[in-house]
This record gives C-alpha cells, structure tokens and sequence, in this order.
C-alpha cells in the first residue's frame, strides 16, 4: 500500500505554481504603490549612508552626495576639492539604484502555502540584505565616475586595474546583478519548496 512521505516544510503548504502566479498578479500593485509612497524616504536615506560610505575608502574625506532640489529622484556627486565650478561632478538617478524592490516584494509575499507572519519575517530579511546591496551601488556608481569619466584626472588618480574594476563592477551591478537579486534572495528562503510533494513508495 502506498504511503505518502511529506517532509516539515510541506506542512505548511506544498508549492503550486498556480497559486504563485496568482499571488504574484494579486501582490504587485500593492507593493508597488508602498514602493512609490516610501521612495522619497528610501532616496533621502540612501543618499546619506551612501555617503558615509565612500568616505571610508577616502582620506580625506572630499565627497558629498546631494539630493536635488528639482527631482527628488536624483542627486548629485560633489567634490570639496575640485575648483567651485566643477564641485558639482555629476548627477545620477537614487530610484534606479532600488527598483528592485518591487520585484523583492512580490516575490516574497506571492509565495503559497506560508504564513503571512513568516512570509512577512522572511520579507524583512530580503530587505535589510537589500539596503546593503544598494549601499553598494552606490558605492560603485560614486567610483565608477572617478575612475572612468573624469579624463585626465581619472587617469591621474586611478590605475588601470582600478578602472576596469570600478567600471566592469558598475556594470555588472547595475543591471544583471540588481535584476538577479531578488530572485536569488527568494530562492534562498524558498527554493526547497520547488522539491516538496508527495512520494509514493511500496
């Protein structure tokens, strides 16, 4: 007579695709609307800590991160010792460092079968990992026009190695791995539900 082998992460659900895809339509509106109403918040903060950051690879400390007054989008990379009228260097859009989050949210509350008190737990991990992934844009957006689009003056204070460095990391962080993020933060909470289901054995 067949018995059935479940294992304990079946007892809360097993996982059906069907459910995830509905979760993940009925999800996505919702986390994209707590998205936008926090994003101004998010921008201010990232902006803030982002600089502490880069200050800890620089001696002294020369570089501010200033949100703009016109859209509170973007914000822009000073330098106090640059002459004042190249001290504003460059500016670079903050929402586009953390997008993903919608992606992140959905993901994780679509999931079926767990309960909403650990979806949500698990939720606030996947978040707090992503504030230091975007710390770490930030970084390496600030770097990148150091080294790769200042001319001669990032020729003069970057070598080559630091150049590909800062500008490859730029890259591959900006899009494959920004995008690649919230699936690998999901999997790594849910992945082993894809396997749970019933196996018959004699």
């Amino acid at each position: 007579m067949a018995r059935r082998r479940t294992s304990g992460a079946e007892t809360e659900g097993a996982f059906s695709f069907r459910r995830f895809g509905i979760g993940l339509a009925a999800a996505a509106l919702p986390v994209a609307a707590v998205w936008l109403a926090l994003t101004p918040t998010y921008n201010r903060f990232l902006v803030g800590a982002g600089e502490n950051v880069v200050h800890l690879l620089e001696s002294p400390d020369v570089t501010g991160l200033l949100p703009s007054l016109d859209d509170r989008n973007y914000a822009y990379i000073t330098r106090s010792d640059f002459p004042p009228a190249r001290r504003r260097v460059t500016s670079f859009r903050v929402t586009d460092l953390h997008f993903n989050l919608v992606l992140l949210g959905t993901l994780f509350l679509a999931v079926p079968g767990v309960p909403w008190r650990r979806r949500l737990e698990n939720l606030g991990w996947g978040l707090l990992a992503a504030v230091f992934f975007h710390l770490l844009l930030v970084l390496f957006r600030v770097e990148f026009v150091y080294a790769t689009q200042l001319g001669a003056w990032s020729h003069d204070h970057y070598g080559p190695f630091a150049r590909n460095f800062w500008g490859l990391g730029k890259h591959l962080l900006d899009l494959p791995l920004k995008l690649a993020f919230p699936f690998v933060m999901w999997a790594a909470f849910y992945l082993r539900r894809l396997g749970v289901g019933v196996i018959p054995t004699s």
